[in-house]
């Protein structure tokens, strides 16, 4: 599975607070739609990276080739920004699990293993890193199975004295339930609440789906045919991976309605956030001996795993960045184990956030970062959409054939941009109700819609730098598909490169296979 190394609280816990609010077939029915939103948006990407494959991810790269710059800089440190935050919020999901399991005081102490055991292995050398990543990956997805095969047992068969449960939480208290109002519209109102809780589970998938098929692509040597040869799996490994993403995900939601009922007061922590995993209501309402404990471990195990992946995705973004001249220089500083250590020093710092949990109860700070996460996630999607407008634009004025087009293409793409529209915008819905969260309705309102603030801000401070507007001038991009220095014809010398501080120039290397940006009274030239 693609994004099997970040599988974690968004499918284990997150889940119930979506269930908890919409009901079992709000949530199957948005874990389907959510589903075909990722397969849209991988498709798009998809067309984007066989033209042109780059080992640095859509984000990075491909927004400096298709879009402004100023754009470009924006999500490319949203993206960074948004993956750091994820650390806290897995964090802080291990300590809801372990706080209403074996509630205790010493949260500082719980806290600061945790984060230490998270941050640590991320300075461990890659190579070891990423095996250990293989077997939490294995681990988790042999939990999530598990858990489904119990699931059925207790749903079909019935476990020991225990009769089959079957659906009988859709009938009672029912399939669906009702948010703010009474009557189909609560219904509604309901199931888009419970849309934007699940999307958690799939957030940055459709980025981290296409980045994985691309990269073997984007690394062979200056050989056209061997490019093309591997540009042209990329859209099957990409439709493989959202299926292996996609279907196991339905499965689970399904399983979820069967464990637990969506006015359960677990699955919210008597409604004050995040709560128990529907799984584990189900066990333990089941008297399954032994068998609760495990998977309370097996869960806790997946939410630290999560949250290391986070962190390593994280710092690579930052560490790539510096690389393609972006952000500081020192971020691309790596030690013999290859690791970047600058970049994962900066990243980690976000996990500070979680020790917020000492004084605001962590079931109410994970569900604020919780919100923060999902609504950079709907940004990240608007932006992909973006780029393969432009992307789509460049090839037309250029009358250049692409290497592989979907048929579900461009409708896919407005699907994406309508579907992401609205979850950003209905974000605020959850600062209707009273409810028992901490802060006020005006906190949470701006907790929905503070990253629109960072993309803003990140935007202008690159548009307005220096307080001196850049102008943006069309630049010649080569459509042609050649990456990776498959250019025609002899090469002219070059003098190295450097990459002193990015405040006016910005500098997409060679390696890069798509153009230099050259400063010239701001003005961009390809070389030939």
């Amino acid at each position: 599975m693609a994004i099997g190394p970040t599988i974690g609280t968004g499918l284990f816990i997150g889940a119930g607070q979506a269930l908890a609010v919409g009901g079992p077939a709000s949530l199957l029915l948005s874990y389907i739609i959510l589903s075909f939103l990722t397969f849209a948006m991988t498709t798009s990407m998809a067309e984007v990276s066989t033209h042109m494959p780059s080992q640095h991810g859509t984000l990075v790269t491909n927004g400096y080739l298709y879009m402004s710059s100023s754009l470009a800089f924006a999500s490319a440190y949203l993206r960074w920004y948004a993956l750091a935050l994820f650390v806290p919020y897995e964090i802080t999901s291990a300590m809801v699990n372990l706080g209403l399991w074996k509630p205790g005081s010493t949260i500082a102490i719980r806290l600061a293993i945790i984060t230490v055991i998270v941050v640590g292995t991320n300075f461990l050398p890659e190579r070891i890193f990423k095996s250990s990543e293989r077997l939490f990956t294995a681990i988790k997805i042999g939990t999530m199975a598990t858990l489904f095969v119990l699931s059925l047992a207790l749903g079909l068969g019935g476990v020991d004295a225990q009769p089959p449960w079957g659906f009988k939480y859709w009938k009672h208290p029912g399939a669906m339930n009702e948010y703010l109002v009474r009557g189909s519209w609560g219904r509604f109102l309901a199931f888009f609440q419970c849309l934007l809780d699940g999307s958690i589970a799939f957030t940055f998938a459709p980025e981290l789906i296409v980045h994985r098929a691309e990269l073997p692509a984007s690394l062979v040597p200056a050989s056209l045919g061997e490019t093309a040869m591997l540009s042209a799996g990329i859209p099957g490994i990409v439709t493989s991976d959202v299926a292996q993403t996609a279907f196991p995900y339905i499965l689970s939601s399904l399983a979820m309605g069967v464990m637990a009922p969506f006015n359960e007061t677990r699955l919210t922590n008597n409604g004050t956030g995040s709560g128990f995993s529907p799984y584990l209501i189900g066990l333990k309402d089941a008297n399954i001996q032994i068998v609760p404990t495990i998977a309370m471990i097996a869960i806790l195990l997946s939410t630290v795993a999560s949250g290391r992946s986070f962190l390593y995705l994280s710092s690579r973004t930052l560490c790539a960045m510096s690389e393609l001249g972006h952000a500081p220089s020192i971020f691309s500083v790596r030690n013999r184990g290859n690791v970047p250590y600058f970049a994962v020093m900066m990243s980690a710092l976000f996990s500070s956030l979680a020790f917020v949990s000492v004084k605001v109860s962590s079931t109410t700070m994970n569900t604020y970062l919780l919100r923060l996460v999902t609504s950079a996630g709907f940004i990240s999607s608007l932006v992909s959409c973006t780029i393969y407008r432009h992307f789509n634009r460049r090839l037309g004025v250029n009358d250049i054939t692409r290497r592989y087009s979907s048929s579900l293409q461009p409708f896919g793409t407005y699907f994406g941009v309508v579907i992401s529209a609205l979850l950003l915008l209905g974000g605020g819905l959850w600062a209707a109700p009273k409810g028992n969260l901490i802060g006020s309705r005006a906190a949470r309102l701006i907790i929905s819609y503070f990253n629109i603030a960072v993309f803003a801000m990140l935007f202008l401070a690159h548009r307005f730098q220096d307080f001196v507007p850049v102008v943006e001038i069309e630049r010649y991009v080569d459509m042609g598909g050649r990456s990776h220095g498959d250019r025609e014809g002899p090469r002219e010398p070059r003098t190295s490169k450097t990459h002193p501080y990015r405040g006016k120039l910005h500098v997409i290397p060679e390696g890069s296979g798509a153009f230099e940006l050259r400063l010239s009274q701001t003005m961009f030239t390809e070389p030939s």
